[in-house]
């Protein structure tokens, strides 16, 4: 999918400076260089980030700009996430078997409508207006096209909350997992899948690959540090999983997933969840209120 991914506007020379928006700490070291963004590691709770990043400002063009109308991707994202999808409406009805379900960044609209299909109310958050008006066009829930930051949802009033690689994106992931909490029922179930791409910088750099599509993606997130956040929110338990991998078109991306992904998803049998191979590529998190 990277390929249909504009770039216009965020030049290194044009980006801000931040500290590690998941623990505030300034303090840093260079993990490595991304088509001339610099990759640090916060050294207090060693999140992964892009740093300097764009601003806001920035990140709302972008993503305007996120997909070409000319181009057929709804049919492939569908079929890239179909498991995915699925795999996670199997997760929310393990906590609710009805209700209303959240999903930020909802692309296209075929999560929703799976979870519309199994009974629920849907409701979509997504900063793309070529990606809205599709989604508007296979839903019957409401589309805000919008950052989810800039949504104004009641409190509690979510059964539960689906994000499906998101958080790598967005400028502050402590403020969007803070709302995601805030607007989740109590007892009510987050699902979160996001690129865990550091383990795999050593493979990026010997096949000239990207280390984690920067700036496209401002985060990249180690377990624990994704698990220590859900805690510090509040989230009464927070668990790891493999998951299913995206088939994408991208014939390494897909071999590469393929491998790595079933070999995570024996060790996690094996261990019964104690222990995440490090290569999958991509992890869900099932965070509980």
């Amino acid at each position: 999918m990277a390929r249909y991914y504009h770039y216009d506007g965020l030049a290194p020379e044009n980006l801000t400076r931040v500290r590690c928006f998941v623990c505030g700490a300034e303090r840093t070291s260079l993990l490595g260089i991304d088509a001339g963004f610099r990759i640090e590691r916060c050294e207090q709770c060693d999140l992964g980030f892009v740093n300097p990043r764009p601003n806001d400002a920035q990140l709302a063009e972008f993503y305007e700009k996120y997909y070409d109308p000319g181009e057929a991707i709804p049919d492939k994202w569908e079929v890239e996430m179909r498991g995915v999808f699925d795999e996670c409406r199997d997760w929310v009805l393990e906590s609710a078997k009805s209700g209303r379900v959240l999903d930020v960044g909802c692309s296209f609209g075929h999560f929703l409508r799976t979870m519309e299909r199994a009974g629920f109310e849907g409701v979509g958050v997504e900063p793309s207006s070529v990606a809205a008006e599709h989604a508007s066009r296979i839903v019957r829930g409401e589309i805000h096209v919008a950052g989810f930051e800039n949504v104004e949802f009641a409190p509690a009033s979510f059964d539960a909350v689906v994000s499906l690689y998101v958080l790598e994106h967005v400028s502050d992931p402590r403020a969007f997992m803070t709302k995601v909490f805030d607007v989740l029922r109590p007892g009510g179930q987050a699902i979160i899948r996001i690129p865990y791409t550091r383990p795999l910088f050593p493979i990026n750099r010997l096949l000239r690959r990207p280390l984690m599509y920067a700036p496209m993606h401002l985060n990249d997130f180690p377990p624990h540090t994704m698990k220590q956040l859900g805690y510090d929110l509040g989230f009464r338990r927070v668990d790891v999983r493999v998951g299913r991998h995206r088939k994408a078109h991208d014939p390494v991306e897909y071999l590469g997933a393929t491998v790595l992904g079933t070999t995570g998803r024996v060790v996690e049998a094996a261990s019964r969840g104690r222990l995440v191979f490090p290569l999958v590529g991509a992890l869900s998190y099932r965070l509980y209120k």
